[in-house]
């Protein structure tokens, strides 16, 4: 839809002190989101030419926008059911909207259903002016990371989700984040939608810039990370002089921990959070596994703990080596044994207990911020977390 706004309504988005101030930005930053003032003159316009009902709001989103966006889907703080957005200027390149192909004209306007996929291309290196992309509620819609508790949701995409950002890719940026991740420090990608590359590997803190990883421009999925061990697991200690098994639970930073290599260390963080566990046999990260007698004969009891929990081990199979550089980038080695995560050890069993359950983490006193030990869980030789992991990446609640 063409010619929607007035020249008096155009002079005032082209050059109002936001929009000006928001141009110098776009040169260093490549996209720019902010919003202005709405007046009663483009409220009604809105209304009359696109049929949006802007009654109850008071400012309109805005962005300027340098190079091209890449194929995605809106996503927004809540759910909508068309986008708006206008081109304020004359801008090289096309917007493609499905299989539509259109130029960039001034003072145009596109609606479209939400679930479209949509992109720009050959727009050069001329930042461009919109009003919007926005939902027919005036909630600014577009790229965003999408914030889940569990892998299972995020790899899903469903709505089970505890926060959006629309405006930036740095994870946690308060600026931008529209529901609550309290509690939670880190972050695994589960899924870049229309990508079309490898997903990828690591865990990322609050505060790291996605754009790093090449992701601005994508809907990104992420979900919590925290490798853990269920409330009730016996660590071995000393008490009094006794080697003796205690419950995570009831460790405090008093307490002194057996290591495989490098005797008792004392307790520098204990943690404590929950997870989702789901009713099915599927092998996800983010959830709980059951190690038995039978199949670790070191354990004086069944072991429960989370697919990123790793058990230590002399040997990797071709197939569990393969598994752990896709999901880490390589493999690591603790108190001589390598790290084999749960969801790898075909001998560990998916949990299929549904519900929602206390989990609790481990690290030891060690000169070293990033290294851990191996230690002994039900009997069974297993990584403890390290101090910089427990501090900043556990998404624990530090005790």
């Amino acid at each position: 839809m063409t010619s929607i706004f007035s020249n008096e309504d155009l002079e005032y988005l082209l050059h109002h002190p936001e929009v000006l101030t928001a141009q110098q930005q776009v040169a260093t930053q490549g996209r720019v989101y902010f919003s202005i003032p709405l007046t009663d003159s483009i409220r009604a316009t809105l209304h009359e030419r696109l049929g949006i009902d802007l009654s109850h709001v008071t400012s309109i989103p805005m962005r300027w926008i340098k190079g091209d966006t890449a194929p995605h889907i809106d996503r927004g703080a809540h759910a909508f059911q068309q986008t708006h957005l206008v081109y304020l200027q004359d801008n090289p390149g096309e917007m493609v909207i499905g299989d539509q192909s259109y130029p960039i004209t001034a003072n145009t306007a596109y609606t479209f259903n939400e679930g479209v996929r949509h992109y720009t291309q050959n727009t050069g290196t001329e930042p461009r002016l919109l009003l919007g992309p926005m939902s027919e509620h005036a909630e600014p819609v577009g790229s965003t990371i999408v914030y889940y508790n569990n892998y299972a949701d995020a790899v899903a995409m469903n709505g089970n989700t505890i926060a959006y950002q629309s405006g930036n890719w740095i994870l946690g940026d308060p600026t931008y984040l529209v529901g609550n991740i309290t509690g939670y420090t880190s972050w695994r990608i589960a899924a870049v939608p229309a990508w079309g590359y490898p997903i990828p590997t690591g865990v990322y803190p609050n505060g790291y810039d996605l754009t790093n990883l090449g992701l601005s421009g994508w809907n990104v999925y992420v979900y919590a990370s925290a490798p853990c061990f269920l409330q009730g697991t016996k660590i071995l200690c000393l008490v009094n002089g006794v080697p003796t098994e205690k419950p995570i639970e009831t460790l405090t930073h008093d307490s002194v921990v057996k290591t495989c290599l490098n005797g008792y260390k004392r307790v520098a963080f204990i943690g404590k959070g929950t997870i989702q566990n789901p009713a099915t046999t599927e092998r996800l990260e983010n959830r709980l596994y059951k190690c038995s007698p039978m199949a670790y004969p070191t354990l004086t009891e069944d072991l429960y703990l989370t697919g990123c929990h790793s058990i230590l081990v002399d040997h990797l199979t071709a197939e569990q080596r393969k598994g752990t550089v896709k999901a880490l980038g390589d493999t690591y080695i603790t108190d001589k044994k390598y790290r084999l995560m749960a969801y790898l050890d075909e001998k560990a069993q998916p949990w299929e207990s549904e519900g929602e359950y206390v989990i609790w983490h481990v690290a030891l006193e060690n000169d070293n911020d990033r290294a851990n030990y191996g230690i002994y869980a039900n009997g069974l030789l297993v990584e403890s977390c390290s101090k910089r992991f427990m501090r900043d990446l556990s998404n624990m609640t530090l005790l």
